[in-house]
This record gives C-alpha cells, sequence and structure tokens, in this order.
C-alpha cells in the first residue's frame, strides 16, 4: 500500500521537480556523501514535514549566498510532500 503511494508520488511530480531531486541526489553523490545522507534521510523520514520548514525559516539567510533562491524554494516545496525523503533516498540509493 505504501509502496503505491510513492510511485503515485513520483508521478505527481512536475519534470522540473524530478529533475531537481537527481541533481540534489547527484551533488550528494559527487561528494560521496551518499552513506551519510541515507542514515540522516532514513531517521527523518518521520519528521520530513518538520524538516521542510526548518528550511522556510533559513530561506532569508539562504538567499544571500545562494545564487538562485527560485530553486531552494521549490525544494522546500517538493519536500513538503509526504514521500519525497523515500523519493530522494530511492535516487541515493541508485547512485551508491
Amino acid at each position: 500500500m505504501a509502496e503505491q503511494g510513492i510511485e503515485a508520488l513520483e508521478e505527481s511530480l512536475t519534470e522540473g521537480e524530478r529533475e531537481l531531486l537527481d541533481e540534489l541526489a547527484d551533488g550528494i553523490s559527487k561528494r560521496r556523501l551518499t552513506p551519510a545522507a541515507l542514515f540522516f534521510c532514513e531517521s527523518m523520514k518521520p519528521l520530513g514535514f518538520i524538516g521542510s520548514q526548518v528550511l522556510h525559516f533559513f530561506r532569508p539567510m539562504v538567499e544571500i549566498i545562494w545564487s538562485d533562491p527560485v530553486r531552494y524554494k521549490r525544494l522546500t516545496m517538493v519536500l513538503e510532500r509526504r514521500g519525497s525523503i523515500e523519493l530522494l533516498c530511492r535516487r541515493l540509493e541508485a547512485r551508491y
């Protein structure tokens, strides 16, 4: 049952949102942080929505240093959805 929900979430994402998750997974993998990121994501699954709200809290500070605040906002919107952490974990596992 939960598998169907994850698949439905994957299908509901736009192409841009999928690319954003792929870029995030690629960046983590390129820096060889995949095991640490997987451990962190797996432990934070129940708190995914709260984590996305923390990202909203830090948005003003991130906009000072990140050249494209629109991508940051899109990432927080994707991570607000239930199951999005699982989608990120799947992408990380595929690159490991």
